[in-house]
């Protein structure tokens, strides 16, 4: 028997018109009972989270920033928005192709949400999982009350590379990255990707598909728990200017 998967997701990233997998795109987790299928992936918004937890039936697939801190030792996969995107894993299938990728990498990301942090130190775990485990991490903030709202990290992976990351409080979402390194030099930004009318069949560039949740998604354990927990800490010292 294959377990059916619920997958909470943010509705308007999801992208499912280039999905192999077979997918139901349910309003409430109601639903299930009367669609109810073995190896199927139902698709629900995040605030069916703690309904999906207490079913105890299917697995469960959610975003590591919406990740409440009483549920962290459930039997759960996480999955990092970031690497879900289809760009950023090809970014990333680029630099893991070199064997001893040295460069400096440079990520801008615009996002429409308050609440930084979690998404900023999923982030990190994300970098650190391509790059290797930072060496130094200076951090600066501006101050909160103030508009816009920037965070700056500068981070030291040793070996020859370096990051610049910055983080803005906007109204639409955007990330730039490049990458300047002995082998490749690579250069994304999402505005330039966007489509002039969208559609059904256009892959937007901050989007993703359940294909990509379902590859990059992972159990969460102790030490994943603790490398985040440290990116949490370090954000929460960071120093206003």
């Amino acid at each position: 028997m294959i377990i059916a998967n619920i997958i909470l997701r943010d509705i308007e990233k999801t992208e499912n018109s280039f999905t192999v997998e077979n997918v139901i795109i349910l309003k409430s987790l109601d639903e299930i009972e009367d669609n109810g299928k073995e190896d199927t992936n139902y698709l629900v918004a995040t605030d069916q989270y703690v309904k999906a937890l207490a079913r105890k039936k299917e697995n469960i697939y959610l975003p590591y920033s919406l990740l409440m801190e009483k549920y962290r030792n459930e039997q759960i996969f996480v999955y990092f928005e970031l690497e879900a995107l289809s760009f950023f894993q090809s970014f990333a299938q680029i630099v893991k192709n070199d064997a001893n990728p040295k460069g400096v990498f440079r990520f801008r990301r615009t996002i429409n949400r308050e609440n930084l942090q979690p998404l900023i130190a999923g982030d990190l775990y994300v970098f650190s999982s391509l790059f290797g485990v930072p060496k130094d991490i200076h951090i600066k903030k501006t101050d909160s009350s103030k508009a816009p709202r920037h965070i700056i990290i500068m981070i030291n992976f040793g070996g020859g590379t370096m990051a610049h990351i910055e983080y803005t409080v906007g109204d639409q979402e955007k990330i730039e990255v490049e990458w300047s390194g002995i082998k490749n030099i690579i250069e994304f930004d999402s505005d330039q990707m966007k489509p002039v009318i969208p559609n059904d069949k256009t892959l937007l560039p901050l989007t993703y598909s359940v294909d990509a949740i379902l590859s990059s998604a992972k159990v969460i354990d102790d030490k994943m728990i603790m490398q985040i927990d440290d990116f949490q800490k370090l954000l929460d010292g960071g120093a206003q200017k």
